[in-house]
């Protein structure tokens, strides 16, 4: 897994790179001395949040021309306005061409996992006993899934299905497209390896009852309301279904206390990733 990670990044890097024309970079051509120079440089934070650039730190220092890579805290630490991240020494080239992907990978990755964290926190507070899975849902973009999980992951949060392979789950057009919901689960059960439950999303307490009956292990609970899924842990319970219980549909800062209810296992958040808002950090060359 970690040379996994350390793939990700790498690639990233070198797309951005790639982007920026780096070969080309005629403003740190014409300020460097010469190629040989050496620069030491820190990067801080220009806003608070929650740290998850370790991978992508040690990452930066494998890469040729980097003498000194050093992450100064860790994945999911929290850190203020000011404060120093990362320590660097390299080659001044390299390290002014890649001062902009570094810095907008870093960034993203922390504001996911700085969302995660205020979330995770709420969740919690709300319900400390038994409390629910926060996890995002796959409203990533294309080729930034594992960004966005390892930020999820660094805050606190727990993976949804990592790819279609992953999981099955049944959504509403699944159930249009094979006739209805029983039709869905028995075609899911026909072919699921043994290790997949087999979980479908419902939209009221019928359509709920009707996935019980036809042998759903676990249900997601789309856009229903905190007493709706009060009421459907009770029809759950009434039945006794040992199945799991996840709820999904605009949930966010402001109301998610309320869907924090023993018994729901998932609390799925699309805005982990689909609107998350950057940490700010800045790359100061050490004169």
């Amino acid at each position: 897994m970690y040379h996994e990670q350390i793939d990700l990044w790498k690639n990233l890097l070198y797309s951005g790179l790639k982007d920026d024309g780096y070969p080309w970079d005629w403003t740190s051509i014409g300020t460097t001395k010469n190629s040989d120079q050496q620069l030491t440089a820190k990067i801080v934070g220009k806003s608070e949040g929650v740290w998850a650039g370790e991978a992508l730190v040690t990452t930066l220092g494998r890469i040729a021309g980097f003498t000194k890579a050093e992450s100064l805290i860790k994945n999911g630490e929290k850190f203020k306005s000011g404060s120093t991240l990362v320590s660097l020494t390299g080659l001044s080239r390299e390290l002014l061409a890649l001062e902009r992907p570094f810095l907008n990978l870093a960034a993203y990755v922390s504001g996911i996992a700085t969302k995660t964290h205020q979330f995770a926190k709420l969740i919690k507070e709300a319900c400390p006993n038994r409390t629910p899975r926060l996890t995002l849902t796959r409203k990533t973009l294309p080729s930034y899934r594992d960004v966005a999980i390892y930020g999820v992951l660094a805050g606190g949060g727990f993976p949804h299905r990592v790819s279609l392979s992953g999981g099955i789950l049944i959504k509403e057009n699944h159930v249009a497209a094979a006739g209805g919901i029983s039709n869905a689960i028995k075609g899911a059960q026909a072919v699921a390896p043994h290790g997949l439950k087999i979980e479908i999303e419902v939209r009221s307490e019928q359509e709920l009852k009707e996935a019980l009956n036809a042998g759903a292990e676990g249900v997601l609970l789309d856009n229903f309301s905190p007493s709706q899924i009060r009421s459907a842990l009770k029809v759950i319970n009434k039945n006794q279904h040992n199945i799991f219980v996840e709820v999904s549909g605009g949930l966010t800062e402001s109301n998610i206390s309320d869907y924090a209810i023993e018994g729901v296992d998932v609390l799925s958040v699309g805005a982990l990733t689909h609107s998350v808002k950057a940490v700010d950090l800045s790359l100061l060359v050490q004169e």
